[in-house]
Parts: structure tokens; C-alpha cells; sequence
């Protein structure tokens, strides 16, 4: 298991569990950046003897050769970059031992809001929550953050003021503070590339709120933690904007895509990201939700259908392990390991033909 950094604790205890009950041990290798949760984690598990010897071993730092050894009989569930994923499924024993290989990699998540919702109603409320919620939460550092939102052209300048007065109001610092409701990013790599991605960015559309600029965190001496302003950046309809559809900024950023209104539209907008996790739609229209999930389907792992009347929902940033965590295309083509679901990555099926007496004996079943 190579898990990645921002998820240290629930990528390493999700993937092992499903594992284990499946009756295969495990190599879980965290991200070096912040490997200290997933090894005090594996502390606690020897302290308490919860497994027996060599069914869990934590690895700390490079793999180095250890993936040219995967044979047949081995899996390799990856979490983390596309680019990381595409060398791992490269490898010529994966290749010739056809090892079985997960990837759960980049997404450009969408919430696409739809043109008979209007401004300052429940459900128009729920999708400003929800698009401030998923761009801001872990500071943007999760696979499931909203990145493109795509709202009607009509609409557009109404939901552009309104997230810039929320994210306004996001203080960014030290998360010891109460007032503070962002924290920094998690390493100075992780800064650096934001930073890119967000000039990059910019230099194809306009930016609404926030920038790539350094700036005073509360709470935080001066030159210390790797913090960023959360970033709206704002697109003219039908802008030929190619970034915004092929890079993942990791981090509190997102984009303002108008579209006409039409559900096929918006549906194109989102197959542009070349496969993604989850897309959230927020609509009344049952006939305009309907052409929309059709045409986003292909093109996502998981819809979150936003409903103002569903009390306490998670929103579409939060995954349930009976859920699909996963995506085609650029997504990675397989899902996080969690639930019931996960038990078939890593057994293996095999077919007994032959006398039914004998079969029988073999299973421990009884004729019927």
C-alpha cells in the first residue's frame, strides 16, 4: 500500500482493514512527509499485540526496489499522482506478472449548479456552503475538493461576489486558534506547486479573490508554515482555458466556469477534466437532473445529487465507505480501498468443475 500524504491515518487504517479481512498481509508505505501519524499508528498496533507478527509492516521512506519485485500472486494499491501511478502501472514485472495494480490519483472535481436554482434560495445557499466548504477544508488537500465550479452565465456574477464575501471571511493560520478556519499546506513543495498552479491559472483567466502571493497568517510568525489565501480565479464563458482542465491545484483553489445553462453543456465542461471523483449537481428540475447525471456519469466515480431538505449531509467532499471512491480517466481507473467493496480487489476467483459428490466433500457442503 503507497498512501498519500494527506491522508495518513485513514489511508493507512482503510486500505489494512480491507486487506486483512481479506486474509493478505500487508507492506503500508506512507507518504515521507508525513509519516509520523501512519508510524505511531503502527507503534500503538505493536504495543497491543492487535495482530499477529508479520501481518502488518510499516515502510518509512523509499520503496527502492521493492515494486520490481511484485509477482502474480501480489497486489499494489496506489494513492497519490497521476504521473506516480502511470510509472508504477509501467513497470515491466507489473507488466509481465500482470500484478494487480489500484490507482486512485488526480481529480478535477466539479459542482455544477443548475439554471432554475436562484440566488438566495436553500438550495442556491447549500451550494455556496458546500463550494466554500470542499475548497477550504484541510486547506484544499484532499482528493475530493471541489476545483471547477460551473454555474449559468446568468448567474455567474451573483455567485462570484458571494463566495468571495465567504471566503472573505475564511481567516488562514494557526490552527490552535479558535478564529482560524484554514491551516497551512502541508510542506514547502506543496506551497510551491499551489503557487505555480495558481499563476498559471490566472494567467488564463482572472482572479476573483485571493493570489498566489505570500501574506500574513494569524497567529503565525513571520516566514514560518506554508500557508496560501484561499483562490477563486474567473473565467469569460466558452474561454479557451486549458489548465483549468488539466492541472489538479492541490490546494484551497477553484475555478468559475459560466456555461449556458444547458445540462449537456454543463456535462461536456465536466467530461473536459478527463475523468474525475465526484461531481455535485444542485437542481429542482428533475428532467434537467436527469440529461445532466447521464452525461456526467461517465465521467465521474461518484454524484452527489445537493438537495436543500437532506438535514446534516456531509456534502460531496466527505466519502462513506459503501461509496464508489474512485474514477476513470485521469482519476486513476480504481478506487480507495474502504468497506465491503475493497474484499474483491484482493481475492481471487477460481472455478471447480468436475463431480458433484466430490465438490461437495471439498467445500464442506452437504447434497441438497
Amino acid at each position: 500500500h503507497i498512501n498519500a500524504f494527506n491522508f495518513p491515518a485513514w489511508g493507512f487504517a482503510e486500505k489494512a482493514a480491507a486487506a486483512l479481512l481479506a486474509g493478505m498481509p500487508v507492506i503500508s508505505k506512507p507518504a515521507t512527509s508525513s509519516a509520523m501519524l501512519a508510524h505511531r499508528i503502527m507503534e500503538i498496533l505493536v504495543e497491543r499485540r492487535i495482530l499477529p507478527g508479520g501481518a502488518l509492516s510499516l515502510l518509512v521512506g523509499s520503496p527502492r526496489k521493492l515494486p520490481s519485485l511484485l509477482g502474480g500472486q501480489d497486489v499494489l494499491a496506489f494513492t497519490g499522482s497521476g504521473d506516480t501511478g502511470a510509472q508504477i502501472r509501467a513497470l515491466q514485472n507489473v507488466v509481465r506478472e500482470s500484478v494487480r495494480v489500484n490507482v486512485e490519483a488526480d481529480s478535477l472535481n466539479a459542482a455544477v449548479l443548475g439554471p432554475d436554482v436562484e440566488p438566495r434560495s436553500d438550495l442556491y445557499e447549500l451550494f455556496l456552503k458546500d463550494v466554500q466548504r470542499d475548497m477550504t477544508q484541510k486547506a484544499g488537500q484532499k482528493c475530493t475538493a471541489i476545483r471547477r465550479v460551473i454555474v449559468p452565465a446568468v448567474l455567474a456574477t451573483s455567485v462570484r461576489e458571494d463566495l468571495v464575501e465567504l471566503l472573505g471571511g475564511v481567516r488562514v493560520g494557526n490552527p490552535a486558534m479558535d478564529e482560524v478556519r484554514m491551516g497551512p499546506l502541508a510542506t514547502a513543495s506543496q506551497l510551491a506547486d499551489a503557487r505555480e498552479g495558481v499563476e498559471r491559472l490566472a494567467a488564463e483567466g482572472k482572479l476573483a479573490f485571493g493570489s498566489a502571493a505570500p501574506f500574513a497568517a494569524a497567529g503565525v510568525p513571520a516566514g514560518k508554515g506554508y500557508f496560501i489565501s484561499p483562490v477563486l480565479v474567473e473565467f469569460a464563458q466558452g474561454a479557451a482555458a486549458d489548465t483549468v482542465h488539466a492541472r489538479e491545484v492541490f490546494g484551497p483553489v477553484a475555478s468559475l466556469l459560466p456555461y449556458s445553462g444547458e445540462a449537456s453543456e454543463a456535462a461536456a465542461i465536466v467530461a473536459r477534466g478527463n475523468g474525475g471523483l465526484v461531481t455535485s449537481v444542485y437542481s429542482d428540475d428533475a428532467g434537467w437532473i436527469r440529461e445532466a447525471v447521464f452525461g456526467i456519469a461517465p465521467h465521474c466515480g461518484r454524484i452527489y445529487l445537493g438537495n436543500a431538505k437532506i438535514e446534516l449531509s456531509p456534502g460531496p467532499g466527505t466519502v462513506l465507505p459503501q461509496l464508489v471512491h474512485g474514477g476513470p480517466g485521469r482519476a486513476g481507473g480504481g478506487e480507495e480501498l474502504g468497506g465491503v467493496r475493497a474484499l474483491a480487489f484482493y481475492l481471487q476467483r477460481v472455478a471447480l468443475e468436475g463431480s458433484r459428490p466430490v465438490i461437495q466433500k471439498l467445500l464442506g457442503t452437504q447434497a441438497g
